[in-house]
């Protein structure tokens, strides 16, 4: 799994707009800044969160229609969580944190390259003072081992831009927003250690998807784990634009606005990808 989890692509042209997007408390006054998370068991408390930077991998099955290039598609994935504030280690008392994504439905059209998801799509947050991520087809790959930390169900939009035969379009953005269903009690915490209310929104941006072209399968040459294959739903990948695996990398963020509108999502999405910018101005200096 190393190979995906730290596989971090360089962003299209078409993202230097969000280059000029600031990532403030004055920008996004809805955002949730130095939000605290407490761990189950023997982990130390995390103070002082922003956002929350995650790598793994999503199998998409697509069904399209070839006269007209409409699309529906399924996106089933698992991520790992390490980092806070777009660099700074979390501390997992040796454990993981991790994502389940699943029941996921959107639609789009090749000809134009947009698409969009439906309000379907689930995102479990796990937490397992044990490192399983990445080890096993059981408990999807690991991502469900532990315990349950909290619920988010998908809010219809977002989306982003395929390329035409479906794959994500130059190592483009996807924007999926959320709203909180459940807060596992004691574990999450505002800047004053407050417990979040349930119905918060959350942002995940992923910045860099991109179909991982090493895994030529079915084949000899085939080098994805198999264990990942059935913990994403067995389909084999890189069969465009039909099922291929895609690998992403991105941000998650936390609104404390219960219900958004559509333009507040769309700044969601947008901070997220100016702070990935940003670090990548900084890492080159």
């Amino acid at each position: 799994m190393k190979s995906i989890t730290n596989k971090l692509s360089s962003y299209a042209a078409g993202l230097a707009v969000a280059a000029a997007v600031t990532f403030a408390p004055a920008a996004y006054a809805d955002q949730l800044f130095n939000w605290q998370l407490d761990l189950p068991g023997a982990a130390p408390l995390n103070l002082n969160i922003n956002n929350l930077s995650f790598n793994g991998a999503s199998s998409i099955v697509n069904t399209v229609d070839t006269n007209t290039g409409n699309f529906t598609f399924t996106d089933t994935g698992v991520f790992n969580i390490l980092q806070k504030n777009v660099g700074g280690a979390l501390l997992l008392g040796g454990g993981q944190l991790t994502l389940n994504y699943r029941d996921a439905t959107g639609s789009g059209n090749l000809n134009t390259g947009n698409f969009t998801f439906t309000d379907t799509g689930v995102l479990e947050v796990y937490y397992n003072p044990t490192v399983t991520y990445g080890t096993t087809a059981a408990n999807r790959y690991g991502a469900t081992d532990g315990t349950l930390l909290a619920t988010f169900q998908q809010i219809a939009g977002g989306g982003g831009n395929v390329n035409p035969d479906g794959t994500p379009a130059a190592n483009g953005d996807l924007s999926l927003f959320f709203r909180s269903t459940y807060f596992l009690a004691n574990t999450w915490f505002d800047s004053n250690g407050d417990p979040l209310n349930v119905g918060a929104t959350l942002g995940f941006v992923t910045t860099n998807a991109s179909q991982d072209l090493s895994n030529n399968c079915p084949g000899p040459s085939c080098t994805v784990d198999p264990n990942l294959l059935t913990a994403l739903g067995g389909v084999a990948p890189n069969a465009p634009p039909g099922n291929f695996l895609v690998v992403n990398g991105g941000q998650l963020k936390l609104d404390v606005t219960p219900v958004p509108e559509p333009g507040t999502l769309a700044l969601m999405g947008l901070g997220l990808m100016g702070v990935v910018l940003a670090r990548r101005r900084n890492s080159k200096a």
